[in-house]
């Protein structure tokens, strides 16, 4: 089956090394905001020249990278599995329907007078297929934040 639309693929999954640096920056832009306020509100606003306090503006950038990562490497390893599972969809929709186009040719080459309900046997269960692709694939999508397909075309 082929989706118009898009569906997760590697290049959408970040890699460990840009979630770290994704973390790093988080971490520095509160920092650097930290510090920016602290500078507005001692030295501009109370006018009270002393040191900056750096403990807490260091607990900001720790706990802010930490927090990053993590919710980055669940996010990661969540399309992981959204791209393993719809994977596995497509796999066992086309070997079902490679089994499907099997019978009927051996049905029709075989015992002719059987060919229609053979066939109509073929269309419920690709109709059901069809359908329960696209129930998982939506609700997949739904959870993942991945673009739901446009429509289902069968393979060729």
């Amino acid at each position: 089956m082929k989706f118009r639309g898009q569906t997760p693929s590697v290049r959408q999954i970040p890699s460990r090394t840009s979630i770290v640096l994704l973390s790093i920056l988080s971490g520095l832009g509160t920092f650097s905001i930290a510090i920016l306020l602290q500078w507005l509100i001692y030295d501009d606003w109370l006018h009270a020249n002393g040191p900056l306090r750096l403990v807490g503006s260091v607990l900001t950038f720790v706990l802010t990278s930490v927090f990053v990562f993590r919710w980055q490497e669940a996010k990661r390893r969540e399309k992981i599995a959204v791209l393993k599972r719809l994977e596995t969809i497509r796999w066992m929709n086309d070997r079902i329907r490679n089994s499907l186009q099997a019978i009927e040719c051996v049905v029709f080459a075989n015992h002719q007078h059987v060919t229609d309900p053979v066939r109509d046997a073929v269309d419920s269960i690709e109709n059901v297929l069809e359908e329960m692709l696209s129930e998982t694939h939506s609700n997949v999508a739904a959870r993942s934040g991945v673009p739901e397909p446009g429509s289902v075309e069968p393979m060729t």
